[in-house]
């Protein structure tokens, strides 16, 4: 989908403590071999759980949205994701984010979005849908916030390949000029790898996670063992991955060699090369990954904090085109080009 009219007027992250690689290597929460494997350095570790880091993001893009257009934003669409547990049982995580943010009570929507790593790039795919749609929406606010850890989830041992990160992030979405312009936005579905993620689990009245952590890495044998192994979710994810690369880049007239930086999710580095650089056909300093590998996979805000990290360094600057690639479990991914804008970051 070719888009063109709508712009990221503001753009927040938080992020968690960095926790350096050698304190798992000695607690004994990480191998050697999974370091090596992984290349991870740190992750990002946090206090505050994920709806209050995604409430922290959400003010510095609603700050720089007010800055950017001159006028205060209000969104009348808010979208809101979080991977893990918010910390409270049946309870909307997005409608306290909105509340927290001061957007208060109007007309519009507030939901939570669930395409897992992948809601925050297909949180952009159907709010442009909606503002293209909807000519009374001025403007949406996407946040997302995880905080992961034990019990239920420890951030270094929980999965295979990646360590997870706590982080919040928000974006706005709007008609009016900003950070960066909206070129394309692609999105793809396979959901017979659902199962991928699901294992031989049974399905229960209640979460385990209060007494035990997660085992995903077993979840993922069960299923591999079923389906002809890694090479089986390889080949899927790689036509999930160039199907919506080629089809926004071809929307807008561009090729791989036009974009300046992928932000993509923050997997451990074999899995970046398996799932990410071998399908493009690029190497790992076309991405983000070196961010990713001090801060983690941070659950659905990997390519919202990368593209805050790039815009405010200038790493990235006015004219040049940003892919974010999104990749959820079940699996989803969504591809959006962006054009950066001659709008500083920090306004």
């Amino acid at each position: 989908m070719r888009v063109d009219d709508l712009y990221l007027t503001g753009i927040g992250s938080e992020v968690g403590a960095l926790t350096p690689v050698a304190v798992p290597l000695a607690a004994g929460e990480f191998t050697t071999a999974e370091a090596d494997r992984t290349g991870q350095l740190s992750t990002a570790v946090a206090a505050l759980p994920g709806p209050e880091l995604a409430v922290r993001a959400g003010r510095e893009a609603l700050r720089q949205a007010e800055t950017v257009t001159g006028e205060p934003v209000w969104p009348m669409l808010c979208l809101h994701a979080g991977i893990y547990h918010a910390g409270i049982d049946f309870w909307h995580a997005a409608s306290f984010v909105r509340d927290r943010l001061g957007v208060g009570a109007g007309p519009g929507l507030t939901l939570e979005l669930g395409a897992m790593s992948n809601s925050v790039v297909a949180s952009l795919d159907v709010a442009a849908s909606v503002l293209r749609g909807r000519p009374d929406h001025d403007a949406a606010l996407i946040t997302a916030g995880d905080r992961f850890g034990a019990p239920g989830f420890p951030h270094w041992n929980t999965d295979t390949g990646i360590v997870y990160g706590d982080a919040g992030s928000a974006v706005v979405l709007s008609r009016r000029p900003g950070l960066a312009r909206v070129r394309a936005i692609a999105s793809y579905t396979d959901p017979s790898l659902e199962g991928l993620q699901r294992g031989d689990e049974p399905f229960r009245t209640a979460s385990v996670t209060a007494h035990r952590s997660l085992d995903i890495r077993r979840r993922k044998r069960q299923w591999l063992g079923r389906h002809g192994g890694p090479a089986h979710v390889d080949s899927r994810n790689a036509d999930g991955v160039t199907a919506v690369v080629k089809t926004a880049l071809s929307d807008v007239g561009l090729d791989l060699p036009d974009i300046a930086k992928i932000c993509a999710p923050h997997y451990g580095r074999r899995l970046v090369e398996t799932q990410i650089l071998r399908p493009l056909g690029i190497s790992e300093s076309r991405t983000m990954t070196g961010l990713g590998l001090r801060v983690g996979h941070l659950g659905a805000s990997d390519q919202i904090v990368a593209l805050d990290h790039l815009l405010r360094t200038g790493e990235a600057g006015p004219g040049e085109h940003v892919l974010l690639l999104g990749i959820g479990v079940g699996m989803t991914w969504t591809a959006v080009v962006l054009q950066v804008e001659p709008v500083p970051a920090t306004a």
